[in-house]
């Protein structure tokens, strides 16, 4: 049997018997023609990973074309430290093996070097291309390198392993909200690599995997592309070469790959995103996203358009661009809509029953709205009498008169969030470092056994994530301060070596809630932190992301300041709190004397604050979430550093100040 892999998705295609020129349809949208000559582009492709659930159920490896089985590594191989298992995926640049780690006994995945490509020093710089560009990108949605080297005749690097699905799989199963949510995180990873001078080049559902929580993670970057500044021994691609995927390369990317910037990835993204949405290919005259999903917010057009352009001048200039117009597609698509447009059938029976009851009741209206005009009435004289006032007509509504005077009725005011003073138990995994330190990843999934102590606020777990509505200063519970977090409850850690990150998203209260006071605090936080110690990231929405910290000193001398304040210490202009969900990370140092802290947004590599805390070094904290006036929701807790054995609970913290 004669056997050619599709040059999008790479599934294999049985061709026997096929003339040469005939057109193959694959399932993926995409067409080629049986007797092109594909070896260069699997050779250029580099090893595409089969999804776990796939490798398990013995999938074959893709990328094995006839003549080429010398070319793969033996199951033999030896590499220092780690266990080959099994084989995940395989192409022109050799293979991506899950392994063990033996130190830390967890899964990795390894992509090995065949030693027939390990002769061809060109093979061997390309290799060493990708290891060198991944190991220049620090992104929560773009796989992390772990460890290269070479073993005898093996060149090997060692990445984080994946445990889930390429977007491939996923594609068809998607809904648009949950398709913009994924293209926003693909597209922060490509803002990344962009920043740091790297194009990926090679962008396709195959090369992004999901992992067991859906967070994207960009793989796969053997044909990145370095732009002007980095090794000229890495700058691999020659003039009038075209290197990529065909039915996702954009079109100055076919003529000469070498001379393509950034502009080129956003086509690419384009093309995903518009399968994504419409599960086709985008190819010739096609027709815009909401022309094929009925319902679909017709922002996204102009999104799609414009990444789509035939010309590099017309697309968006940067990938920051697209995130904030993704950005403002995913916050408008995660609120309720009031539209009946798409609407599923249960609702619109109910919504055609709430009609029905109103025009049978309407006597029993005309009849209530007699006593709202009396009471509305009566508003009006306490109005000349005393000043605005709202007047309670039922248990859900009330008459307020409008700045103009005339009266009109409301939602009458929902109480603030109850306090849940008490504890809630996730799941969390510890894996002890070769540094001495921990990492302790806790996914905020009920029924496990790490403690959180929850406070001031609602605060629930939903859906592998915790969501927190926090508002007003009812303090009963807390021995009468007021505690708008939740604490990891048996956790402590120094000060001289520890970071934490977490991903966040924030929105505001309805207008439905009560009138907040004057000067309201108004934040989401990730915080190390126990009674009289305090540094903190502060996300605030409408004024930006701020580094807090108060102490004592040895002498008894109070240190308090934020980053808004002492202006020295930015590294940057005022980052501003990102729309939709972000990532945010505190890090400390132990430096003579006292420690170093910085803030990052993002998985960017340089802080946008940080500062010198003299006297800090040895002190001990707990980790803590916190939100105030907000709907906050936090995902993904991350936590690495020196365990303390402290075990006393501490009296917890006032109320900090931004």
């Amino acid at each position: 049997m004669t056997t050619r892999n599709c040059p999008s998705c790479a599934r294999a295609h049985d061709v026997s018997g096929l003339a040469t020129g005939h057109q193959v349809s694959c399932a993926c949208g995409a067409r080629f023609t049986v007797g092109q000559d594909t070896a260069r582009a699997d050779e250029d492709a580099g090893a595409t990973m089969i999804s776990p659930s796939r490798a398990a159920a013995g999938a074959s490896p893709v990328g094995t074309e006839p003549g080429l089985e010398g070319t793969y590594v033996s199951t033999t191989v030896t590499l220092p430290g780690y266990e080959l298992e099994r084989v995940l995926g395989r192409g022109g640049m050799g293979e991506v093996w899950l392994a063990r780690q033996v130190s830390l006994g967890r899964k990795v995945a390894v992509k090995v070097l065949p030693p027939r490509l390990a002769k061809d020093p060109e093979f061997v710089t390309r290799f060493d291309k990708e290891a060198t560009a991944l190991a220049a990108l620090s992104h929560p949605n773009i796989i992390q390198i772990i460890d290269r080297g070479v073993a005898g005749e093996h060149y090997y690097f060692v990445m984080e392993y994946v445990e889930g699905r390429s977007l491939r799989d996923v594609m068809r199963e998607l809904v648009p909200p949950e398709a913009l949510r994924l293209a926003l995180q693909v597209a922060r990873a490509i803002e990344c690599a962009h920043d740091k001078g790297i194009i990926h080049r090679d962008l396709k559902p195959e090369n992004i995997l999901l992992d067991g929580r859906g967070h994207v993670k960009v793989a796969d970057f053997g044909l990145a592309g370095f732009r002007s500044g980095s090794d000229s021994r890495l700058q691999l691609t020659g003039t009038s070469v075209a290197m990529g995927t065909l039915n996702y390369m954009a079109p100055e990317q076919r003529r000469d790959a070498k001379n393509v910037d950034g502009r080129a990835d956003l086509f690419s993204f384009g093309v995903v995103l518009y399968e994504m949405l419409t599960g086709e290919l985008p190819v010739g005259r096609f027709k815009l996203p909401s022309e094929r999903v009925p319902g679909l917010d017709s922002r996204v057009d102009e999104v799609v358009g414009r990444l789509l352009e035939n010309e590099p001048e017309a697309r968006y200039a940067r990938a920051t661009e697209v995130c904030q117009a993704l950005e403002a597609l995913v916050t408008n698509n995660s609120r309720p809509s009031m539209s009946l447009v798409g609407a599923q059938p249960q609702a619109q029976a109910r919504v055609g029953g709430a009609l029905g009851r109103l025009k049978s009741g309407w006597r029993k209206v005309r009849a209530g709205l007699t006593v709202v005009g009396a009471l509305v009435v009566l508003s009006f004289v306490l109005r000349m009498l005393l000043g605005p006032v709202g007047v309670q007509v039922s248990e859900d509504k009330k008459v307020v008169l409008s700045k103009g005077g005339l009266p009109r009725l409301v939602p009458a005011d929902k109480a603030w969030p109850a306090n849940t003073e008490g504890d809630l138990l996730v799941s969390s995994t510890t894996e002890a470092l070769a540094d001495g330190r921990v990492r302790l990843g806790v996914d905020f999934l009920a029924g496990g056994e790490e403690e959180l102590n929850a406070h001031a606020g609602t605060w629930k777990l939903v859906d592998g994530q915790l969501q927190v509505m926090q508002g007003g200063n009812d303090a009963s519970g807390s021995e009468g301060q007021l505690i708008p977090r939740a604490y990891l409850a048996h956790r402590y850690f120094s000060s001289d070596d520890f970071s934490a990150e977490v991903s966040m998203n924030v929105h505001r209260f309805g207008r439905d809630y009560p009138e907040e006071e004057p000067d309201a605090q108004h934040y989401a936080e990730l915080a190390f932190r126990v009674t009289g110690l305090q540094v903190s990231v502060y996300a605030i929405p409408d004024t930006g992301m701020r580094l807090s910290w108060r102490y004592t000193t040895a002498d008894g001398e109070e240190v308090v300041g934020n980053s808004a304040q002492e202006v020295d210490e930015l590294v940057r202009d005022e980052a501003p709190v990102p729309s939709g969900a972000f990532r945010v990370k505190l890090q400390m140092k132990k430096r003579k004397n006292g420690v170093d802290v910085e803030a990052f947004l993002n998985g960017d590599s340089e802080p946008f604050a940080r500062k010198y805390l003299e006297g800090f070094q040895g002190r001990v904290a707990k980790v803590a979430l916190g939100c105030r006036n907000l709907i906050c929701t936090f995902d993904d807790l991350t936590v690495r550093g020196i365990p303390s054995k402290k075990q006393a609970r501490p009296k917890m913290a006032e109320t900090p100040q931004e």
